[in-house]
């Protein structure tokens, strides 16, 4: 006869890796993003412009990251070590019908041989006068983790805008608009201890009702 200890121990219950690395952890992260984004911003071999698909700025924005990961001083932040980061990573978290795929989020951190919680970045393009890609950053990005699609088992995440056309402020606004038509705990929310604009946002989580925490990072290539 199993024991109750045996019982607990067959079914682990993942670990939150936000949790796990904690808010020193996230900013590292974070930091990592920004840094990235200004190597691919100062590359004079890559020219993004309003035409780019999401996907085609991700992968090189993935790549400058990847070269930052390596290179990184891991004696820094030693919480981080284990971390791996994937691009076009399949979140199979949740039970899917058979022959179903997989959801597929554009990048995550991800701690090397753990269960399924992750950091992700979900990746958008923004202009500054398309309100269909408002709908669409609000509904495809932060919707996909509210729902639990994405980062089910993750109390923090983030969301990426490239802003392609306009400025951030105009598409931010647009934003916060159509976030407060599904009533969030707290609607995005400027964070004024980073000068890059990076905001932050508090919603409900449709599967278990848990607080989750969406950083919101804005990209110019206007």
């Amino acid at each position: 006869m199993s024991s109750i200890r045996d019982i607990a121990a067959s079914n682990p219950v993942p670990v939150d890796l936000a949790n796990k690395i904690g808010q020193n952890g996230i900013n590292e992260i974070l930091d990592l993003f920004w840094k990235s984004y200004y190597d691919l911003k100062k590359d004079c071999s890559i020219a993004i412009t309003a035409e780019w698909e999401e996907d085609d700025i991700t992968q090189e924005w993935y790549q400058k990251l990847v070269r930052r990961w390596d290179e990184r001083n891991r004696a820094a932040c030693v919480i981080l070590n284990r971390l791996v980061p994937y691009h076009q990573y399949s979140d199979n978290t949740l039970k899917k019908r058979k022959g179903c795929k997989a959801p597929i989020i554009d990048f995550c951190f991800k701690e090397w041989g753990s269960a399924n919680s992750y950091f992700g970045a979900e990746c958008k393009n923004l202009y500054g006068n398309q309100q269909d890609k408002i709908r669409r950053y609000v509904e495809t990005g932060i919707y996909n983790y509210t729902s639990g699609k994405y980062g089910s088992q993750s109390s923090e995440s983030s969301v990426i805008g490239y802003v392609l056309s306009g400025d951030v402020g105009t598409c931010v606004n647009a934003i916060v608009k159509e976030v407060r038509k599904d009533l969030p705990v707290m609607n995005l929310t400027r964070m004024l201890n980073v000068k890059e604009p990076q905001y932050k946002s508090m919603h409900k989580r449709e599967r278990d009702n848990k607080n989750i925490i969406l950083y919101h990072l804005f990209f110019e290539f206007c």
